[in-house]
């Protein structure tokens, strides 16, 4: 399995019900320095992440138009739209491989204007 199919799978985990509710596997998954900035405009660290796991009613989120972008062997930036409650938005995330594995070191959001 390449980067591309590597990360676009952990995309897609991140945003599966039974890991958003998994204080492990996100914590695996997140860089310590994680960050992500919210379509609302706010900042979530990676301990703002595991503080506030929903225990049930994860949202169901549509992933699709996935790029890639090598920024070097061990830095990858991924790109793609997202549909979550009727909701579109374009996001992208830098995942970094250190340790024998990709964590998400940043994330963002940006609402698509209806």
């Amino acid at each position: 399995m390449n980067n591309p199919d590597i990360l676009k799978k952990l995309e897609l985990e991140l945003v599966s019900p039974d890991t958003r509710r998994n204080p492990r596997r996100l914590s695996e998954l997140l860089s310590d320095e994680f960050e992500e900035y919210g379509s609302s405009g706010r900042v979530f660290t990676k301990s703002d992440v595991l503080s506030g796991l929903p225990e049930t009613g994860a949202p169901e989120y549509e992933l699709f138009g996935f790029s890639f972008l090598e920024l070097s062997p061990e830095c990858m930036l991924v790109k793609y739209r997202s549909t979550v409650s009727g909701r579109q938005a374009l996001r992208s995330s830098i995942w970094i491989f250190g340790s024998g594995q990709w964590q998400l070191l940043h994330h963002q959001s940006t609402v698509i204007p209806e």
